[in-house]
């Protein structure tokens, strides 16, 4: 007998509730953690139950049916005792005495309730439905359309054996997924790195599988000339047919929707910027004549093939990245008299080849808002402030 899209339906929002707390970070959840899976335990557990009843057309006459009502009518459709119904009494207790009375569950019986309540829904699924519930596809979950767009293609050359073009696709749809989600910053598709991972287990996202993930998937860059990013595999590492593997991909493939489903609608919080993506230097001239120089070779006479880039005049400036540098004293005869060291700047202007040495003493550093959408939008207010090397 097929299933009707409102059991699977329903079947898929309870699985996605259970992946949220089946593997919690946490050894031993603080209270709150806790109480807050026995609260989506309880209702992914009504929303199977809900399904299988529908199925299986037991479903109670009234408008407001609740757990145990739900278990009740499909024990008396399908005769017996159905499996585990203690434990779920026992849970409908306990989120009663939490909603009603304020009274916490026991951490120590409770901890496991995501990853217990998920193996006993499994096993109705399989008993009443004759239906795996592991295999339910939870892609059909993904809010994002552009995401799924790229995970549909990622499953399609999937079924065509073509599991590089999967892989490229996938990474595709985790970059896309990254760039959806406000909540999350500077994640990088193709970069295994465990700052990411540890980011992403306070969501429930297993670490180990996805750096695994990330492994597998090739990085995206911009090129010259080309609008959108392009795959970019890193053979010397994991970029090659040893890794373009059917279990590689599959893996791949299952591990993305977990991670997709556990984080897109992971709340906003704030978040601190680096310096580089607000801000960038700029040096002022505080005198006439100031020279940007550049210096090649070294001799027992000092620095050879002195060129000047640029000379400012007093008032004039140039933004860039700016750095300090302390240069030691001549090794000819001013280093044997004695003569200090000098401190300068090492100036890299907007123009790559725009970039030398100037006298700190002779100009002003200050740090100045970088003249770009991200700064205009979102931080039109940013100050002028001075340089701290």
């Amino acid at each position: 007998m097929p299933f009707a899209q409102d059991v699977v339906d329903r079947l898929l929002v309870a699985k996605g509730l259970l992946a949220k707390i089946r593997f919690l970070p946490v050894a031993r959840p603080d209270r709150i953690s806790l109480a807050q899976s026995i609260l989506t335990a309880h209702d992914a557990a009504e929303l199977a139950l809900a399904a299988i009843a529908r199925h299986l057309n037991c479903l109670p006459a009234s408008q407001k049916t609740y757990l145990m009502d739900l278990l009740s009518a499909i024990q008396k459709d399908q005769g017996g005792d159905i499996a585990h119904r203690d434990y779920f009494s026992q849970l409908n207790s306990v989120r009663i005495a939490l909603k009603h009375q304020g009274i916490f569950p026991d951490p120590q019986q409770w901890y496991r309730v995501g990853e217990r309540t998920y193996g006993y829904v499994s096993g109705w699924c399989q008993r009443y439905l004759g239906l795996s519930f592991d295999e339910l596809d939870e892609s059909a979950l993904i809010v994002n359309q552009e995401v799924k767009e790229f995970y549909a293609k990622a499953m399609e050359a999937f079924r065509r054996e073509q599991y590089k073009e999967s892989l490229e696709n996938l990474a595709y749809a985790t970059d896309a997924l990254f760039g959806s989600n406000q909540a999350l910053r500077n994640l990088i598709v193709g970069k295994a790195r465990a700052e990411d991972a540890i980011k992403l287990a306070t969501f429930g996202v297993h670490a180990n599988d996805y750096l695994a993930l990330q492994e597998f998937l090739p990085s995206l860059v911009y090129e010259r000339g080309r609008e959108h990013k392009v795959v970019k595999w890193d053979q010397k590492k994991y970029g090659h047919p040893g890794n373009w593997r059917k279990i590689a991909a599959e893996f791949s493939l299952r591990t993305f929707v977990d991670v997709a489903l556990r984080i897109q609608d992971a709340d906003w919080i704030p978040g601190a910027i680096e310096f580089d993506f607000l801000y960038e230097h700029q040096i002022t001239a505080l005198v006439d004549g100031v020279e940007i120089i550049k210096e090649k070779g070294l001799t027992l006479q000092g620095p050879q093939e002195r060129t000047v880039v640029k000379t400012l005049q007093k008032g004039e400036s140039l933004r860039g990245q700016v750095s300090r540098t302390e240069r030691p004293p001549a090794l000819g005869l001013l280093g044997i008299l004695g003569k200090e060291e000098t401190t300068t700047l090492l100036i890299f202007g907007r123009d790559p080849s725009l970039w030398g040495e100037v006298q700190a003493d002779k100009v002003r550093v200050t740090c100045v808002p970088q003249d770009d959408d991200l700064v205009r939008d979102f931080f039109p207010d940013l100050p002028e402030v001075e340089y701290e090397p």
